[in-house]
């Protein structure tokens, strides 16, 4: 495992790192292994701080926002209060500009409040992360899955899992082939999921939720 040092220093250059992609195969091995490294849970952490704070360490150690369930809005690691004074539960995680990946949606586990995930303009989003999106199945009620060009159509349709889902937003996914088909297959599984958004749609990331 990369040590502490490491780790603060590489959190520091790693998104100018997502500006491009390596040609080299070697630096390209590096950089997965640590967003595997910054995105791996440690059962021993989630133990000793429970479930949500850990969680929470996981969105904003990779670049992502987090909203507790007392309303207010986190988006420092190291404006996280003291281990011994506890945090709020978890209702919001935010992953617009991010690097978090599907080494790191098992943090949902255990997160009972937890209703509102967007996952926009994120290069490390794919198949898998939709996947482990089931992590959360049991509280998810608002999931926008938006300019992540690794998710496809197989991909979305793991979504169905979701049972509780009320508002799916989904956009701008190159490499989704045929999006209306997806939306009305999740429609299908989620008949209580109004699902929207279109492939054409760029969007607003500071809207998130477009007509």
């Amino acid at each position: 495992m990369l040590s502490s040092t490491v780790l603060r220093h590489v959190s520091h250059s790693r998104n100018t790192a997502k500006l491009f992609v390596p040609r080299n195969s070697q630096v390209r091995t590096f950089w997965e292994y640590v967003n595997m490294m910054f995105n791996k849970p440690d059962p021993k952490r989630i133990e000793q701080v429970g479930p949500d704070r850990a969680c929470a360490e996981w969105v904003l150690r990779n670049g992502g926002k987090v909203v507790w369930a007392n309303g207010n809005t986190l988006a420092d690691y190291n404006a996280l209060p003291p281990e011994d004074q506890g945090v709020p539960k978890l209702l919001e995680i935010d992953g617009t500009d991010s690097s978090i990946s599907h080494y790191g949606f098992s943090h949902l586990s255990g997160c009972d409040l937890l209703q509102k995930i967007i996952l926009h303009n994120d290069n490390y989003i794919d198949d898998r992360a939709m996947q482990g999106l089931s992590h959360g199945k049991d509280t998810l009620l608002h999931v926008q899955v938006s300019k992540c060009p690794s998710v496809t159509d197989i991909g979305l349709k793991e979504i169905k899992v979701l049972g509780k889902l009320q508002s799916l937003v989904l956009f701008d996914l190159i490499s989704v082939s045929n999006l209306e088909e997806c939306k009305n297959y999740l429609k299908s599984q989620l008949p209580k999921c109004n699902i929207k958004g279109n492939q054409e749609d760029k969007g607003n990331p500071e809207i998130k939720e477009p007509v």
